[in-house]
């Protein structure tokens, strides 16, 4: 009795972890960061910070100079490097829709880059997007560290010119 209880607890465990194990396994090889990899390898940048998820990458280079944005769409690819030392803000932009039962629901989550320049037009980073994805999966904690991220490197522009 006790071995075929102890069996059991075994292979009730196994069915748990297993298909968990398989599913972080697959998660490390995805073909978006092979293709993020591939990408900025071209660029010859290395990350001090940075983060990939779905179809998205977001990094700051080791140097605190440059911020690179990459969202593999199905059409086509965003790629953006922006020198930090160009940028005069970021805001986070939120954009919601009420229901018939006065609940909000996300609609869009962006995060917008200002130039110093007025010249040059805003560069929305696109965090979520109920037309490409319809459930919010910590995007909100995402983007609110990357704003307080980017935020901390532009009012401390003695680091910028030390590592320029």
């Amino acid at each position: 009795m006790k071995i075929s209880f102890t069996l059991l607890a075994i292979l009730v465990t196994l069915s748990v972890i297993i298909p968990f194990l398989i599913f972080v396994l697959k998660g490390l090889n995805t073909s978006t960061k092979k293709e993020v990899e591939k990408l900025t390898k071209q660029n010859n940048l290395k990350y001090g910070y940075k983060e990939v998820w779905n179809n998205k990458f977001i990094g700051i280079t080791e140097d605190n100079t440059t911020l690179t944005y990459i969202h593999l769409k199905a059409e086509d690819k965003q790629h953006e490097n922006v020198a930090l030392s160009e940028i005069k803000s970021c805001e986070l932009v939120t954009n919601y829709k009420s229901d018939k039962n006065k609940m909000n629901q996300l609609i869009r989550l962006d995060l917008r880059l200002t130039y110093k320049l007025a010249n040059k037009k805003d560069l929305v980073i696109n965090f979520f997007d109920t037309d490409d994805m319809y459930m919010e999966n910590y995007e909100m904690n995402r983007v609110k560290n990357w704003k307080d991220l980017i935020s901390t490197k532009l009012q401390n522009p003695e680091a910028l010119k030390k590592a320029s």
